[in-house]
This record gives C-alpha cells, sequence and structure tokens, in this order.
C-alpha cells in the first residue's frame, strides 16, 4: 500500500439472515489507490462493498475510515463521509435525463471535498455524455448509461469509489474507454475499489490485487507481482487450480 489507510475492514463478517458471506475479511486501501477485488460468483466481493456502503448491517470496529468506526453506518451517512459506489446494474433514474441523473448527485454531495468534480469535469472525462446531457438514460447505450452511474458517483465528491462489476454485460472496446478513466479518476486522490471478474483486466488497471473465494481473502498484493499460477490457485482454490 502507498500510503495510510483511508479505509480498512477488520476481521469483516457479514451475513444475509442466516447464511453468512464473509469470514474475517481484512481489507485496507490508501488515497488514490486503486484496488482490485476479483474472484468467481459467489466469493464475496459484492458483499464487501456492501458492507462497507452500509447496506449490510455490520459491527462498527469492522469498518473503519481515516481509523474511525464507521462499519453499521446508513448508506447516506457514508455519502456524506466521501464514499460513493456504482452499484451493478447501473440503477439509474429512468425516466429522467443524462444531466438530471448527474445533478441528483450534486444535491447529495459529501462537503468535505468542495467541488472536486463538476459537471463539466465529468463531461470532459467521458464526452459523449455532453453530447447527450438532455437524452433519457433508457435511451442510451449501456456503455453510455455506464458513464452516467460513474459520473453520477463522482459528482457525491467521494475519496472513496466503490466499483461493482462495471464492464458487466459491455462490449471489450466500450469496457477499454470505461477503464482508461480509472487513471484521471484516481489522479484526483479518489480511492477506487474495482470488483471485476476478468483478471487480466484487473491487474492492468489497479496497484494492488485481493483474491476471494468463498467468503474470504486468499490472496493480496501488488498487481503486478502475481502469477497466473498464484491466481488461479487463489480464484478456484488449489485443489481446482487449472494450469
Amino acid at each position: 500500500m502507498t500510503g495510510p489507510a483511508l479505509l480498512s475492514t477488520h476481521g469483516l463478517q457479514a451475513r444475509y439472515g442466516d447464511f453468512q458471506a464473509l469470514y474475517g475479511v481484512d481489507f485496507e486501501i490508501a488515497e488514490g489507490e486503486v484496488v482490485a477485488l476479483i474472484g468467481a460468483n459467489g466469493a464475496g466481493k459484492s458483499t464487501l462493498l456492501k458492507s462497507i456502503m452500509g447496506l449490510l448491517r455490520v459491527a462498527p470496529d469492522m469498518v473503519r475510515l481515516n481509523g474511525r468506526p464507521v462499519g453499521g453506518s446508513q448508506p447516506h451517512r457514508m455519502v456524506a463521509e466521501g464514499v460513493a459506489i456504482v452499484p451493478e446494474g447501473r440503477r439509474l433514474f429512468a425516466g429522467m435525463s443524462v444531466v438530471d441523473n448527474l445533478r441528483v448527485a450534486m444535491d447529495h454531495a459529501a462537503s468535505s471535498r468542495g467541488e472536486a468534480w463538476t459537471l463539466e469535469r465529468v463531461y470532459a472525462l467521458f464526452p459523449i455524455l455532453k453530447e447527450k446531457q438532455g437524452v433519457l438514460v433508457q435511451s442510451l447505450s449501456g456503455g453510455q448509461q455506464q458513464m452516467v452511474a460513474i459520473g453520477r458517483a463522482l459528482l457525491n465528491q467521494p475519496r472513496l469509489l466503490l466499483c461493482d462489476e462495471i464492464s458487466l454485460g459491455l462490449a471489450p472496446k466500450v469496457v477499454r474507454e470505461i477503464y482508461q478513466s480509472i487513471p484521471s479518476i484516481s489522479r484526483n486522490g479518489t480511492a477506487v475499489v474495482l470488483v471485476e471478474q476478468d483478471v487480466g483486466l484487473a491487474q492492468s488497471a489497479s496497484n494492488r490485487l485481493y483474491c476471494m473465494l468463498e467468503g474470504r481473502v486468499t490472496l493480496t498484493g501488488r498487481s503486478a507481482d502475481m502469477s497466473r499460477e498464484a491466481i488461479g490457485e487463489a480464484y478456484f482454490g488449489a485443489s481446482h487450480a487449472v494450469a
């Protein structure tokens, strides 16, 4: 890690009713760092993001922001603290235009960072959104909708941006275009967590990587140092790793 932890989890456990989804997960990310979370479906990646964001109830000390316990805080409180999420499936406001979807976030932005992100900065990041700003979001392509979802999250002025499967269902060319925005976001000082099933994409886009399997972290380290063999064992379990 490149500096002190902006956000960390400590022995994080999470449940959906009687089903335990996370078992003692330790995770950390520094300001401006890009960290990837990889693993198969059901590994616990999205559950970790939900636990951080307050969408699942966890004990206060299990999630810390700048060293302060914030576990179990309501999602709107996490947004006010500077944590934003790009949810799987985008969840835009149908019947509203691109610009109106973006302005919703501006009304609920974290005040601690001022206006690090403005409409014009989002339009500079994704120029097609300026062209389409008056268009209803349901008329956009999947990739353009994903750009709106990312822009909306950025206009919350986050110190930490949680991205849940932002490449899901998109054409490779569109995925590349969206992932090209990540360095610009992190250079602004925003830390980014990328939940991603494409291992190669996750490695190339991140500083560090965590692999999860069945609710546990099975591998972590610098993305550039990870071998295919080590990732295979961590991703599938040693007994199912492929050469």
